[in-house]
């Protein structure tokens, strides 16, 4: 029998808007399967939530129905969001067959929302969605805008004089405070400038870009995912450009989108270690040290997007001022000729000790030792980039980002789980010659740990170098302590060494801050990074703890690329400011 995904998809959102406008918690609840997924971005709480199986989702609407105030559903007319068939497995690889999924809007208590579900037929024939996801699109008097007219008081006023009054206005009283100037950061404030929040950014840097140009030094560095993944709000990168953007082109293009967003942005400019936040008030007192000149500024929040803060994380070394060589963290690496006819020992297994083992290889290093202590999860490029674009091509970024966000990160690993066999199958020979080369590769975990977790190797081409024995692997241990010319590690072994490379990653984004809000404001803030008991990311892109602080990207070990964060960034889970108060 055909199946009609418009029709089995209209039948269902009218059963499930009926249900949730007349406040029948259990009827909604029994359009979902019993071990489905709602997932709700700040439309019946201000967070961010994932609630599994019927009894936490009875729970949950009981609770926060009736505040919301959900009615007018309709279903999506947009291209990509159209009712379709086997759209879960479209977007992703799954064994769940005869899928309809849907997008649909709706309007809630303080603006208008919009959702998407994934239907699977029942033993009975019955519709019942697998999944839900139901997000707050625009608050009510602060709807996106995405272009104005450009002429200014019937032609009287131009251009340059109104964005120069704007930029002062912002800048003597900005509603939001944002600390960094990296992808999120821009990101933010390119977001909240269109729902006309206003916003200032502060970048210790001298210049924005910096962070790429500075931090991550060595010259092979680029993008581990397709540039379409990676892509910033309201400004795709350019159809010529590298699908892997290099380095300084990343650095580059953040200058150029800040100026062409008209963002309000302060280089060389850092918050002084102090600020006080009133809660009668809800407003912060905040010194920014400007290119050394001190200004008091009164945000109502203060949004950290400055994941590059962290200190570089240094592990413990007994003696390491007998070492005659150097010992250089990854921050300071300024790419391999320095290291040409020596022994370099590169600490770390992530993707910068992948991407330094190969720079230091190419570089005629005469020899390459990486230390993995655990062990670590290793795709090939080519099957990452085959997973983005089954997301990606073909349908314009936000309804891509839309499409990623109305997946459970649960459902998703469940997902991945049903296919590891079959990907471990697939990459046996793969994951065999890295075993027979001492390198520990997890086999029994999908791409999913890579996005989630703060480890991971996407492979550009130093498996190959593993393989072929031009770099060495030292498995399972640490370096306990130094000597003159070598390294003792924990099992007692030594080897011989010239140079020392950190890719060790950098310190937490929370402990970094704690230098500028001090321990008390640090404490109420939740701990960062990770996924929580639901399957939400922990700390970011949703309530902090403190309700005048919000943190919207951590630095993550093992990554040189803005992250699958991105779609976050670009999403409107940032809205939990509660600008409409």
């Amino acid at each position: 029998m055909t199946l009609d995904p418009t029709e089995i998809a209209s039948s269902w959102l009218q059963s499930y808007a009926a249900f949730l406008t007349s406040g029948n918690v259990k009827g909604a609840v029994s359009c979902l399967q019993n071990t489905g997924f709602l997932r709700d971005f700040l439309v019946f709480t201000w967070n961010n939530r994932t609630l599994h199986g019927h009894k936490e989702i009875t729970t949950y609407l009981t609770n926060n129905l009736a505040c919301a105030s959900i009615a007018d559903f309709k279903l999506e007319t947009r291209p990509g969001l159209l009712p379709e068939i086997d759209g879960l497995n479209t977007r992703m690889v799954s064994s769940v067959a005869n899928t309809v999924s849907a997008g649909f809007t709706f309007g809630c208590k303080v603006g208008t929302g919009r959702g998407y579900f994934f239907l699977v037929p029942t033993d009975a024939g019955e519709w019942k969605a697998i999944s839900v996801m139901m997000e707050l699109a625009d608050i009510s008097g602060h709807e996106e805008w995405i272009q104005e007219e450009g002429a200014h008081d019937g032609h009287t006023l131009s251009w340059t004089d109104v964005n120069r009054e704007r930029r002062e206005t912002i800048e003597k009283d900005p509603y939001v405070l944002i600390i960094g100037a990296g992808h999120s950061g821009l990101n933010v404030a390119a977001r909240f400038k269109h729902l006309n929040i206003p916003s200032l950014v502060v970048e210790s840097n001298l210049r924005i870009g910096d962070n790429w140009r500075k931090r991550h030094v060595y010259p092979t560095l680029h993008l581990h995912v397709p540039k379409y993944y990676c892509e910033l709000l309201y400004h795709p990168y350019p159809a010529s450009w590298p699908l892997y953007i290099p380095r300084d082109k990343i650095a580059d293009w953040l200058e150029h989108y800040a100026q062409a967003e008209d963002l309000v942005v302060w280089t060389n400019s850092r918050p002084l270690p102090g600020p006080t936040y009133d809660r009668t008030s809800g407003r912060w007192t905040v010194i920014i040290d400007r290119g050394g000149k001190h200004v008091t500024l009164n945000p109502a929040h203060i949004v950290v997007a400055a994941g590059a803060l962290g200190a570089p994380n240094i592990p413990v070394m007994e003696n390491p001022e007998q070492f005659a060589g150097s010992i250089v963290h990854c921050a300071d690496y300024e790419g391999g000729k320095r290291f040409t006819g020596k022994r370099v020992v590169v600490v770390g297994a992530g993707n910068t000790s992948a991407d330094l083992c190969q720079d230091l290889s190419f570089h005629g290093a005469e020899s390459v030792t990486m230390v993995q202590r655990s062990a670590t999860v290793v795709v090939p490029i080519v099957l990452v980039e085959n997973q983005i674009e089954r997301c990606f091509r073909g349908v314009n970024t936000d309804t891509a980002d839309f499409l990623l966000m109305a997946k459970p990160i649960p459902l998703m690993q469940q997902m991945a789980e049903e296919n590891e066999t079959s990907l471990v199958e697939q990459l046996k020979e793969y994951y065999q010659s890295l075993h027979e080369a001492g390198f520990k590769p997890v086999t029994n975990k999908g791409l999913m740990t890579i996005f989630y977790s703060a480890y991971g190797v996407y492979d550009v081409g130093c498996v190959d170098l593993i393989r072929s024995g031009k770099v060495k692997i030292k498995q399972g241990v640490e370096i306990a302590r130094l000597e003159k010319n070598s390294v003792i590690f924990t099992d007692g072994s030594n080897l011989e060494t010239d140079a020392i490379v950190l890719a060790t990653s950098f310190g937490s984004i929370r402990d970094s801050m704690r230098g500028i809000f001090g321990d008390s404001v640090i404490d109420q803030t939740s701990q960062v990074w990770g996924l929580d008991h639901e399957g939400e990311l922990r700390g970011v892109f949703r309530p902090s703890g403190h309700p005048g602080v919000s943190i919207v990207l951590r630095s993550l070990d093992g990554f040189a690329d803005p992250q699958p964060l991105q779609a976050m960034v670009r999403s409107r889970r940032i809205l939990h400011l509660k600008v409409a108060d």
